[in-house]
């Protein structure tokens, strides 16, 4: 029961050399194997705990410009010169004071640049666009 390794009438059969590709994968095991005790950088730590209040949430105080230059903090009417100082005050008794600004539609574009200046100039760092 012996086969035939030649086959003359259909031509030669060709064969995948698998040498090299074990030989490869032989080399990668190898540097796994000896990489991945290496790779275990553990540290004994003890972590502070958290002993603070849970934070507050952050006082909204409304701003709106409407057309013909009015302003309303708070829902209070402020003359354009005052909002500046009126923001600050805010802020001082509120340090983490978030301004809500609502642009009406038809306000101009100036308005609403003079409001968000005073903000900017009083110190306000949370502006939130309505």
């Amino acid at each position: 029961m012996a086969f035939a390794a030649v086959r003359s009438d259909q031509g030669s059969m060709a064969e995948i050399n698998i040498t090299p590709l074990v030989d490869v994968m032989l080399v990668l095991l190898v540097i796994f194997m000896v990489t991945a005790p290496l790779l275990d950088h553990r540290m004994d730590l003890t972590l502070p705990r958290d002993t603070s209040r849970p934070p507050r949430p952050p006082v909204i105080v409304a701003l709106e410009v409407a057309p013909g230059d009015v302003f309303r903090l708070a829902g209070q009417p402020v003359a354009p010169a005052r909002l500046q100082a009126l923001l600050e005050s805010q802020l001082r008794d509120q340090p983490g004071l978030v301004l809500k600004l609502a642009v009406h539609p038809d306000a101009d574009y100036q308005s609403a640049t003079t409001a968000m200046a005073a903000a900017n100039r009083a110190g306000v760092a949370n502006i939130s666009l309505d």
